[in-house]
């Protein structure tokens, strides 16, 4: 009979763990309000000059991987900031991404890995200094056109596939596409299946003779994460998180007390600002005319827009933020649901990234260049 020891052994550390986690999660933070590293600039050359950033992410020796959409490529930078290599181009072959494909690298080990969007399901995987890895391809089951990479702890990737992205149906009618969630391991075979979700809802809607599928204004998307052993799940836009093990079990929720916004405070400025934004005359005409005052609105904005856990275990919940303000809200709980702080997060800042004692996220300077900008996270003075 097979000892019984080493899985007790593997069950007492992730314990211990949790627990040392769960006491460090505790302490008061606070985000230093200047950024430390700053990458991104129009005057030191083309590799610095940024466009489309969708994602970055900091490996454990301090280098930077950049996703810079606009030219597919990956950029490596090292722990100061000074640009290595591009790991990538666009195209179509070994390492590479096909036009227009949304560059999102995650940290799965010492590794970067990144899913072609224009792809069937492919990801490509480089080391800690940006050489090229294996490709390997996501088997969902069933198979799908589409692989879109949530997150990745550990060897585990986090992943969604196309369910049903049909758009059709009467004028009025609400639809929404839905996604499959599911667990990877580092070569693409499906480990475990999670659930599957819609997305936020869309409305069919014919104006001028033409018909679109819109968003309907303040539907709510999953927003979901994964790390500290587990996958943490915002379903419906209300303050509720569900955990998940790295097994695919439920584990339970955790709830918190915030501040909600009703929409119909909001309303009235929140359409006249994004209508504000729109250039083209015929997309002006068909917005103003279906955002009305009889569209079958929720009740409330949802909770969050993003969702990250730091290497402590502690939940940061990104609050959605309106068109006219510049800086999001951030709440960060511990994994009892208790809020250690709130915080305000730099203007026009995107987060990608929270480690331990940093966050790493986009930015843009005072001429709107775009930026990968580097924070340091540290404890709060506490008051007497």
């Amino acid at each position: 009979m097979p000892s019984k020891l080493p899985r007790l052994s593997a069950i007492l550390s992730v314990v211990l763990l949790f627990a040392a986690s769960t006491r460090a999660a505790a302490q008061a933070i606070r985000l230093l309000p200047q950024p430390i590293l700053t990458i991104g600039a129009e005057d030191r050359g083309e590799p610095y000059m940024l466009e489309r950033v969708n994602g970055a992410v900091r490996l454990s020796d301090g280098t930077i991987f950049v996703g810079n959409s606009g030219t597919g490529e990956l950029r490596v930078f090292d722990a100061r900031g000074t640009y290595v290599k591009s790991a990538s181009r666009a195209g179509t072959g070994p390492g590479e991404f096909e036009q227009g494909s949304p560059i999102r690298p995650f940290r799965l080990g010492e590794s970067a890995v990144i899913a072609d969007a224009g792809s069937l399901g492919r990801v490509n995987r480089y080391d800690v200094r940006g050489n090229k890895r294996p490709q390997f391809v996501l088997h969902s089951q069933p198979q799908s056109a589409l692989s879109i990479i949530e997150g990745a702890y550990r060897n585990a990737i986090l992943a969604r596939v196309t369910a049903d992205a049909r758009l059709s149906g009467a004028p009025g009618q609400r639809i929404a596409p839905r996604f499959r969630y599911s667990l990877y391991d580092s070569s693409g075979a499906q480990t475990h299946p999670l659930f599957e979700l819609p997305t936020a809802e869309r409305v069919v809607h014919t104006y001028g003779g033409r018909t679109r599928y819109p968003w309907l204004p303040f539907s709510a998307n999953p927003v979901i994460a994964i790390g500290a052993g587990r996958v943490f799940l915002i379903r419906a836009g209300a303050p509720t998180i569900e955990m998940w093990s790295l097994d695919g079990k439920s584990l339970g929720q955790i709830s918190w007390n915030p501040t909600r916004v009703r929409v119909k405070d909001v309303w009235s400025q929140w359409r006249a600002a994004e209508l504000a934004t729109i250039t083209r005359q015929v997309d002006r005409e068909f917005y103003t005319n279906f955002w009305n005052d009889h569209l079958p609105l929720p009740e409330f904005v949802p909770v969050a827009e993003q969702l990250h856990v730091d290497p402590l275990g502690r939940l940061w919940v990104i609050r959605p933020s309106m068109p006219w303000e510049r800086s999001a809200q951030c709440e960060v709980l511990d994994q009892a649901g208790k809020i250690v702080a709130r915080l305000k997060l730099p203007e026009r800042f995107t987060v990608f990234q929270v480690g331990s004692d940093f966050v790493l996220g986009k930015g843009r300077d005072a001429d709107d260049v775009e930026q990968v900008q580097l924070y340091r996270l540290e404890p709060a003075a506490r008051s007497n």
